[in-house]
């Protein structure tokens, strides 16, 4: 399975200014997609402390590294300069950058969104990459996005905008992603199991999961008396080259976990939802 780590940059996030809502997409698309996502931090706009981050990241050799925000045009946008400190690359005017951003002005412009261009040092900054860095087209805002490659692990630096972050992804990440990693097909099975305290669970959990180590197997906890009355929400997730064969194996796993509860005295009601 194809791994991944994700970086969320911007004094905001820390500051509780803001809630972070790109990790937890990220996260959840990038697993849907059958990647394992390892890792995910969050760091100020400080670029001594954003190239170090990025350095832990890239030394757990994960196949790809997303990060997000700290591409725009202000003097506190400083992922890119962080990022070329870190891989010990120089700043670069990139031609394709500028073009789109430039082409993004043309659309303001023409949509009578805006009378002037932006400061031309800010429309460069927004254009300026490190080396042997590509832009990736923004559907929505003026900063493109960016890809580039370090030992082996490619590299997504997003805008921290999360609707330009998701058209960006959707746009050019994932079938990149897709066609590079072919990761595979994601499913998920949910069962209920009704029990006092989760901690009844734990021995079932355990035997099934050792026979079925392929499988995602994790209950999902809630506070007391819900486990009973409403039933503990246990999922499984598979990763398997068709749809057909991920759902089988998700199930099967549900199915032993199914006998196993039972066999330990715990009520189990019907698959409550399937999805992928």
């Amino acid at each position: 399975m194809p791994t991944a780590s994700l970086l969320a940059i911007g004094n905001e996030l820390l500051n509780g200014a803001v809630r972070d809502a790109n990790l937890f997409w990220l996260s959840q698309h990038l697993t849907r997609m059958g990647f394992c996502v390892e890792y995910a931090a969050m760091v100020r706009d400080v670029p001594a402390k954003i190239a170090t981050v990025v350095l832990f990241l890239l030394a757990q050799q994960p196949d790809v590294l997303l990060c997000s925000g700290g591409l725009g045009p202000t003097e506190d946008d400083l992922t890119l300069s962080a990022l070329a400190e870190a891989l010990s690359v120089p700043l670069v005017l990139n031609s394709a950058a500028a073009d789109f951003v430039e082409a993004h002005y043309d659309r303001l412009l023409a949509q009578h969104y805006l009378t002037q261009r932006g400061p031309v040092f800010a429309r460069q900054k927004m254009a300026t990459l490190p080396r042997d860095a590509h832009p990736l087209p923004n559907p929505v805002g003026t900063a493109p996005g960016v890809k580039l490659e370090h030992q082996g692990t490619v590299i997504y630096v997003l805008p921290g905008v999360p609707a330009e972050l998701e058209a960006i992804f959707a746009a050019s990440v994932a079938p990149e992603l897709l066609r590079r990693f072919n990761p595979g097909i994601w499913a998920e099975h949910t069962l209920l199991v009704h029990c006092d305290d989760e901690a009844d669970l734990a021995i079932p959990l355990r035997d099934v999961a050792r026979r079925h180590p392929e499988v995602y197997l994790k209950s999902l906890a809630k506070p007391f008396p819900a486990a009973s009355a409403e039933g503990l929400q246990v999922i499984a997730v598979a990763v398997a080259p068709t749809a057909d064969a991920a759902h089988a194996t998700a199930q099967a796993t549900l199915d032993d976990l199914r006998r196993t509860a039972e066999a330990a005295g715990l009520r189990v009601s019907d698959v409550l939802l399937s999805t992928d």
